[in-house]
């Protein structure tokens, strides 16, 4: 868009913009709809706070841009078209002040603002009309960097997340391969990168002393359980093809082995061998 109502056309950000192009080019191509910013600064009676306004419309980057603004201890002004059709545009901040015209950040703007703006584009006013109006400033008049580096915090590229931990440094175990009874989940606490077992080795179950049942010894590994059936664990029972079909009948199968029929025996893909 080369020019707005009220500005002059054709005309290349002003030079007090130009360290902030940057920045500003990157918070639109993130969602932020930048209509008027300014830099800070001091010039005789004139004083001017960095600040900048505009249209928003993606929740996950408002949350970015208060959260970051809150963090700088930036002012923010949060409006839509119905704050200014029903309560009227508000006081906002000012942002300019000492040359004889205070210059005002932060009022709501109505449907007749919008319209006003871009006068031959009503795609565009719908656009921005359900938009969010987030007006932010430096709390200091003068040159600050304080406005720009949370503008760059918020709408800049995220850092990369480092891949999730999933297998224990110190005995190799993962969320489906535990290392024992009681240690569930394999790593739990990211930061230190073991399985709770390996943490606090109490946390294992001793069968011994905590399942009144006998031991008995897993069909297919030879491991000692406690628990019905005659397998220690399901990858055993899987392992074994679910066991010998022709099990005695005074064995009771292992809680893996109950699975319920869902296939509809009229399914032709319930006898398919694929």
């Amino acid at each position: 868009m080369r020019s707005l109502p009220g500005h002059r056309a054709h005309h290349r950000p002003h030079p007090t913009l130009t360290d902030r192009t940057a920045v500003l080019a990157t918070a639109n191509r993130a969602g932020f709809l930048i209509l008027a910013a300014q830099a800070g600064l001091t010039h005789g009676t004139l004083q001017q706070r960095a600040a900048v306004q505009g249209f928003v419309s993606e929740p996950a980057l408002i949350r970015r841009l208060v959260d970051a603004a809150e963090q700088a201890g930036l002012d923010i002004a949060l409006n839509d078209w119905l704050d200014a059709e029903y309560d009227g545009p508000g006081t906002g901040f000012t942002v300019t002040t000492g040359d004889g015209h205070d210059v005002i950040f932060g009022q709501a703007l109505g449907l007749a603002d919008l319209k006003a703006m871009w006068p031959k584009l009503p795609h565009a006013v719908d656009g921005v009309a359900s938009a969010l109006q987030i007006t932010l400033a430096d709390p200091q008049f003068g040159p600050s960097a304080l406005l720009w580096g949370a503008l760059a915090a918020a709408t800049g590229p995220a850092a990369p997340s480092p891949a999730p931990k999933i297998m224990c440094w110190e005995c190799g175990c993962t969320f489906q391969s535990n290392c024992a009874d009681g240690c569930i989940g394999g790593v739990q606490d990211q930061d230190d990168g073991r399985c709770p077992a390996c943490i606090d080795p109490s946390v294992v179950i001793d069968w011994s002393t905590n399942c009144d049942g006998e031991e008995k010894e897993c069909r297919l590994c030879g491991a000692p359980f406690f628990h019905a059936g005659a397998y220690c664990s399901l990858g055993c029972e899987a392992a074994d093809g679910y066991g010998d079909q022709n099990e005695d009948e005074d064995e009771q199968p292992s809680p893996a082995a109950a699975r319920p029929h869902v296939s509809d025996p009229d399914d032709p893909w319930a006898t398919s061998p694929f």
